[in-house]
This record gives structure tokens, C-alpha cells and sequence, in this order.
């Protein structure tokens, strides 16, 4: 061996030892079974955590100074849509009649709402159970153009293919810019809080349908609280009353991809009247009251560093051996002061049970 290999066999920390001075018992086979099992089980684990998305929210004041949002809504309502008007006002005193822009079919009650009563949801819906790549997925599918009816929902008719007017339901549908500041969207009878010809009570019925309620670029696949939910109004005379509070969302997925989007959260409030003289002053319809929070949140998904993943599987994995092997010496150092108490006390030469007299012969010694 040259000399620069016996330098380096004098720096050796990992010694061995010869084979020959090598035991094997049970107990050490059974210990190496129970250290392989948990070795699989540590390894499954840290792969599995290093393989799921990790998510954070980041929370700022909102700077954006856009001063228009898009608001685009389906919805199905079970009155003739020559009844109703679509209107917004916002907080700055701006009042927009959507009515000439958006559209409004005419459909049959019966017909659509036996289909929309299999669709809707028990509760609100969400995306909070969503990982930000499953939204960026969802988010590019293919986008639903305003007037373009959904896969599932009734088909469009007109009044006189409808021919009873108690069968007849309107189909709402639109993307509308409004200012960004706190506003109303509502559906009304006419007559009632505007202009125009007087609906009796007994015509109104405002049960709807709403297949898409969403603030911003428009993801038909993305699940809003108040998507593909039902509402029945058990009076003629009623109102619903949504108060949405908005909040401007950024995803951020682990290829640093952006997606700029509004969640919401809403609170539902029904109330059926028996007359108008009820309502206070205010009309019956469905009314949506939207305010934007001042705080704006960044939701980034990530995956941990292959580095730390690889330092915490040595760690485990090496921390698992010292510590099975520390275990082991205690135990093999305890078994052995144990026997070998036990073989003092059973087969001691002191002991006076076993105790022998030993006889000398006698030596001569001639002088």
C-alpha cells in the first residue's frame, strides 16, 4: 500500500470490523426488520410531502386603481321577461338599465326548472378546497361567450312557442363593466322602484336559478359561492337580498404563472311578504349589494427544495439507525448484566450450597 493510501486509512472515521468478530443473533434480525419497515413508512412520508403542493396567502392593502370591473351573471327567473328590468346603481350615484345590453330569453318555467332542480347545490359553493394549479386548470378551459347557453340548461323558446304565460321564465345573461366602488344589481318588476307599466303582485315570481355570479375575467369552470344554486320564493310578493363583499385575488402557481381573479363571500337574506305594504318602501326582486375590501390577497403554490427533501430523508433515515442501535446496546447490556447476575448467584464457586472440600496429598519431604 502506498503511503498517501495508509495516510488516508489512518483518517478513516467509518472503521470497520472484521468479519470474524461479527455476531448475529435473533434479536438483531428482528430489529432489522422492524428498522426496514419503518424506514418504508419514513420514506413514503417525506415522498409524499414533498410530491403535494404547498400553499400561502399573502395579505396587502389593495393598490389596483382600475376604476371599472366586469360582472358577468346567468341566471334563470321564473317570470316572463317582458315584466322585468336588470338594473345598476353604485355608490357615486351612477345608474346603468342593462336591459339592451345583456341578454333575455325566454324559456319555459316547467322545462327549466325540472332540469335546474337536479343542479343545484345544498349550499354555497366554493374554491377554497381547490389547489391553485386545479384553478389554473379549471380557469383554462374553454371560456362560455355571454349568450351561449350552458351544456344541460334548457333550450330557449319564444313567448308564443311558450304559449301560457304562467309557464314562462326568463333566461338573464351578461358581462357588464361598472365602477369600482360599492354597488346594487338588481332585477325588478316594472312598475315597482322605476318607470314603466304597473306588474299586479300576482304576476311576480321571483324563484331563480343562478348559474354564474363571478366579479372579473370570466372562468365559467371556476365555482363561485352562489354558482348552480337554487332560490324559491314561497310569495308572489318577496324579495332576495344578497350582501356580497368582494376581494381581488392573484394565484400564483409553482411555475410562477399568474391568474388575477375576485372571490367573495356572501350573506343571504329572504324575505316573503303578503302585500306590498310590507316591503317598507322598498320593491320586490332580487337584489345583489357588492362593496370591495380594501385588502387584496396572493394565494402561491409552491413545492419544497429537492435539497431539503433529500437532508431530511438522510436525517430520518440516519437518525433511525443511531437510535435503533443505542436501543439495541442498552437492551444487549441489560440482558447480559441480568444473566449474568442470575449465573453468580446459581453457579457461584463461593456458594456454600456447592461448595467442595479439595484434598492435598501430602508431600515428603527427605532431608
Amino acid at each position: 500500500m502506498s503511503s498517501w493510501a495508509q495516510t488516508l486509512s489512518r483518517l478513516d472515521a467509518f472503521s470497520k470490523v472484521d468479519s470474524t468478530h461479527q455476531a448475529r443473533t435473533s434479536s438483531g434480525g428482528f430489529l432489522s426488520v422492524v428498522v426496514l419497515l419503518v424506514m418504508a413508512f419514513m420514506v413514503t412520508s417525506e415522498l409524499r410531502d414533498f410530491l403535494q403542493y404547498q400553499q400561502t396567502h399573502e395579505f396587502a392593502v389593495d393598490a389596483d386603481v382600475q376604476q371599472e370591473l366586469q360582472v358577468n351573471f346567468a341566471m334563470t327567473v321564473a317570470m316572463p321577461c317582458p315584466l322585468m328590468r336588470v338594473d345598476v346603481l353604485d355608490a357615486s350615484g351612477n345608474r346603468q338599465n342593462l336591459d339592451d345590453g345583456i341578454t333575455m330569453q325566454a324559456v319555459s318555467r316547467r322545462r327549466a326548472f325540472t332540469k335546474l332542480s337536479g343542479r343545484h347545490s345544498a349550499g354555497l359553493n366554493g374554491v377554497a378546497d381547490m389547489h391553485v394549479h386545479d384553478i389554473f386548470a379549471e380557469a383554462g378551459r374553454l371560456r362560455r361567450v355571454p349568450g351561449v347557453r350552458e351544456k344541460g340548461l334548457a333550450k330557449p323558446s319564444s313567448l308564443a312557442s311558450i304559449g301560457d304565460l304562467d309557464d314562462a321564465a326568463c333566461r338573464i345573461e351578461g358581462s357588464v363593466m361598472v365602477n369600482k366602488v360599492a354597488g346594487l344589481f338588481h332585477i325588478t318588476a316594472h312598475g315597482h322602484a322605476y318607470g314603466g307599466a304597473y306588474v299586479p303582485s300576482r304576476m311576480m315570481n321571483f324563484t331563480h336559478h343562478i348559474d354564474e355570479l363571478s366579479f372579473g375575467p370570466l372562468y365559467p369552470s371556476l365555482d363561485n359561492p352562489l354558482d348552480n344554486t337554487l332560490h324559491v320564493s314561497d310569495d308572489h310578493v318577496s324579495a332576495f337580498r344578497y350582501f356580497i363583499s368582494i376581494v381581488p385575488t392573484t394565484y400564483i402557481d409553482a411555475s410562477a404563472r399568474h391568474l388575477s381573479t375576485n372571490q367573495y363571500a356572501v350573506n343571504e337574506y329572504y324575505k316573503p311578504h303578503s302585500d306590498l305594504s310590507d316591503l317598507g318602501g322598498k320593491p320586490p326582486g332580487i337584489f345583489l349589494e357588492y362593496s370591495f375590501e380594501s385588502v387584496a390577497v396572493t394565494v402561491r403554490e409552491h413545492r419544497g427544495s429537492i435539497v431539503a427533501f433529500a437532508v431530511r430523508l438522510c436525517a430520518a433515515i440516519s437518525g433511525l439507525f443511531v437510535t435503533v442501535g443505542i436501543a439495541h446496546s442498552l437492551f444487549a447490556c441489560f440482558a447480559n448484566a441480568v444473566s449474568g447476575r442470575r449465573a453468580r448467584v446459581s453457579q457461584g464457586i463461593l456458594d456454600s450450597k456447592h461448595a467442595t472440600t479439595v484434598h492435598m496429598p501430602a508431600t515428603v519431604v527427605e532431608r
